[in-house]
């Protein structure tokens, strides 16, 4: 019997994320690293019975995500297939970084654009943005930078509201969460450390 006939004959699994239902290994079923949720391999006939997505969709992110008593989120950085992902805390589910339930919550998250020309490489790590009015592509941009050198832009899109967090909102610190593609996440000192304190050196 090959490889591929015995993982067609193994019993189904059940993993701890799946609440009991079964999941029918077809190939290759892989445990990841957050919350014990177990993705199976499928073929293009689509997601085998009691699949869960490890990431939240836009209406379970809005159902699922709040603050605490002390007004910190129900979130924490994970790592999840070598990058560095926001989880909510119940499920251990994925979060997206352009989710907008986040910034209910006071945070703020970023794909970062322009990192090709500029002149730092971002890495995984705390992070400054700098507001540069001055900018003759668009007065609202949010630079990027680490350890003073710029390493990209606030997303474009998204620039304009955070310009206005940071001429007269709270002070936020940002961390970069992911080099490749690179993303950063924004929110208050407190809720920062809540969310990646783990991660600092």
């Amino acid at each position: 019997m090959g490889l591929r006939d015995w993982l067609r004959r193994r019993p189904p699994e059940v993993s701890p994320g799946d609440r009991g239902t079964p999941v029918e290994p077809l190939l290759i079923s892989r445990r990841e690293i957050a919350s014990g949720i177990t993705v199976s391999a499928y073929r293009s006939g689509g997601k085998p019975d009691g699949y869960v997505s490890p990431y939240l969709s836009a209406e379970e992110a809005d159902k699922l995500l709040n603050l605490d008593n002390d007004g910190l989120p129900n979130l924490r950085v994970v790592e999840f297939r070598n990058e560095w992902w926001l989880s909510e805390t119940s499920t251990g589910r994925l979060v997206n970084a352009g989710s907008r339930a986040l910034s209910r919550l006071g945070i703020w998250s970023v794909r970062v654009r322009g990192d090709e020309y500029a002149p730092g490489t971002l890495r995984i790590g705390p992070a400054d943005l700098v507001r540069e009015p001055a900018n003759e592509f668009d007065i609202n941009a949010v630079a990027i930078y680490q350890n003073g050198i710029r390493c990209g832009y606030w997303n474009k899109a998204a620039a304009r509201s955070m310009a206005k967090l940071i001429d007269g909102g709270p002070a936020l610190s940002a961390y970069a969460i992911s080099a490749d593609p690179p993303k950063v996440i924004a929110a208050e000192l407190r809720v920062l450390d809540h969310l990646v304190g783990r991660l600092r050196p």
